[in-house]
């Protein structure tokens, strides 16, 4: 049964609608400590804001809620929890009757599993993408460090001249870590917590590096230069494999959009086919088999061209 175009165009708006707010919300995440500071010097805020406020402090009481909160954060999103599931809800939705019309039922259900994949598909690339960026930032930071604690600075106080000094995102991430020494956190815990938010060896190596330090003592600059030196080596031997794979990785998606525009050319050129070949079996099975095939592709591509050096 083909969906009328008035539903269509109702949860297309409502689709833009909260794609609109998502942008918006984007924004105003990006001056996020400005509005805070108004609000406690004025006590204003919008309903809509509040609103919005009251959802998140209930959706962080839930399992969901707090891993999802954690992976807008490493991910660099400021995005409310609310707003990150009202955009893929209503997304998902747009799906299922876009696709509804033109497929079989079951495969709007696939579409909607698809939108939802892809959501969280896109946040873990942005968490990869922000952990890339930090890492090639370690370099720096151990030579920020290195020259603080030479010239006889705490290391507290290093980690707050690196924070203001670097570049995103290692200067919020030292910002989190600085802001949680000032509140009483141990040395060690704020490392620890550093390292848990963006996973790596080489991070790890060099918070170890200081916990160590801090614990026994030691010679922390002649360590933190050689680290600089030898995370300055295995940031260029990245770079060499992430070029050498990225040919692999577009071909593999190139193939994949080809694939997918191929089956809408067939269905403009011949009005119906695609909602006939998914109204049978046979054509169930074509499509169900090639959507397997795809995704594997992905997965085995993304296994092959993982950087683990």
């Amino acid at each position: 049964m083909s969906v009328p175009l008035p539903v269509i165009l109702v949860v297309l708006a409502v689709t833009l609608a909260v794609g609109v707010w998502a942008v918006g919300d984007l924004a105003a995440g990006l001056e996020q400590r400005r509005r805070l500071a108004a609000r406690a010097s004025f006590g204003e805020q919008s309903p809509v804001d509040g609103l919005f406020d009251r959802m998140d402090v209930r959706l962080r009481r839930t399992d969901l809620g707090r891993a999802l909160a954690l992976r807008l954060a490493a991910s660099g999103l400021r995005l409310r929890v609310s707003t990150f599931l009202m955009l893929l809800v209503a997304t998902a939705v747009f799906a299922v009757i876009l696709i509804g019309k033109w497929m079989a039922p079951l495969f709007g259900v696939a579409a909607a599993a698809g939108v939802a994949w892809a959501f969280f598909a896109f946040l873990r690339r942005r968490e990869d993408r922000r952990k890339e960026a930090f890492i090639a930032q370690l370099p720096d930071l151990a030579r920020v460090l290195s020259n603080a604690t030479n010239a006889g600075l705490a290391l507290r106080t290093a980690i707050e001249i690196a924070a203001d000094e670097l570049d995103d995102p290692a200067r919020t991430e030292l910002r989190r870590t600085a802001d949680a020494l000032r509140l009483g956190q141990s040395l060690e815990d704020a490392l620890r917590d550093l390292a848990q938010r963006l996973p790596s060896r080489e991070l790890g190596v060099l918070v170890s590096t200081l916990v160590v330090s801090s614990r026994a003592g030691g010679s922390l600059v002649t360590a933190l230069r050689t680290i600089a030196a030898t995370l300055e080596e295995r940031k260029e031997t990245r770079r060499e494999i992430k070029t050498i794979m990225g040919e692999a990785v577009v071909s593999n998606w190139a193939i994949g959009v080809l694939g997918i525009g191929s089956v809408v050319m067939i269905n403009l050129f011949q009005p119906g086919a695609l909602r006939a070949m998914s109204a049978s079996l046979v054509g169930q099975i074509m499509l169900g088999v090639a959507a397997v095939l795809f995704v594997l592709s992905l997965v085995v591509i993304g296994r092959i061209t993982r950087i683990d050096v």
